[in-house]
């Protein structure tokens, strides 16, 4: 019963986070980028790649850490069972060597895989529904506020070194 409480209580305070800075850090990247805006409004089929490169651009989570649970070799470093590894996700997902022109935010990038949501045995549980709440707010968004803009370009982040997200971001919204 506890540890179903416990998993239960996790999920909640998780899943609200990430899908809360997903979608603020989605929309302000969005914003800063105008004509992927119009790109995404003109072909509605890129929104699930779109989520997808906006987990890699402006990744909810940043930093993580496991334990080495057995002596490894990581890229030729030797690890050490017990030792505690420090994974940059942020960073990971602009790696050169993985995406070509990591810098630039494309919504029809093909073959975006961040690893905002970890991977292997430690994925998050809720990464997919994250994904789709995400969807549906950016389709929402879209199709209720023709006109989108930032209120002025200087958005408010929470101080984090795990966690993106915002504090505050003025928008400016019109629906005709």
């Amino acid at each position: 019963r506890e540890e179903i409480v416990s998993t239960a209580i996790l999920l909640f305070g998780a899943g609200f986070e990430t899908t809360t800075n997903l979608i603020g850090n989605g929309l302000l990247t969005l914003l800063r980028h105008p004509d992927e805006l119009a790109r995404l409004r003109t072909d509605p089929t890129l929104l699930p790649g779109a989520v997808e490169e906006i987990l890699r651009f402006e990744s909810p989570v940043q930093i993580n850490a496991r334990t080495a649970l057995q002596d490894a070799d990581l890229l030729g470093e030797p690890v050490e069972s017990g030792t505690l590894v420090v994974t940059f996700l942020g960073a990971a997902n602009r790696d050169p060597l993985r995406y070509e022109e990591p810098e630039i935010f494309d919504v029809g990038r093909a073959d975006v895989q961040p690893l905002s949501f970890g991977w292997g045995i430690h994925h998050c549980l809720g990464a997919q529904l994250a994904r789709v709440e995400g969807e549906i707010a950016f389709q929402r968004l879209l199709g209720r506020f023709p006109r989108l803009g930032l209120g002025n370009d200087r958005a408010s982040w929470r101080s984090s070194l795990t966690i993106r997200g915002l504090t505050e971001l003025p928008v400016e919204v019109a629906s005709a």
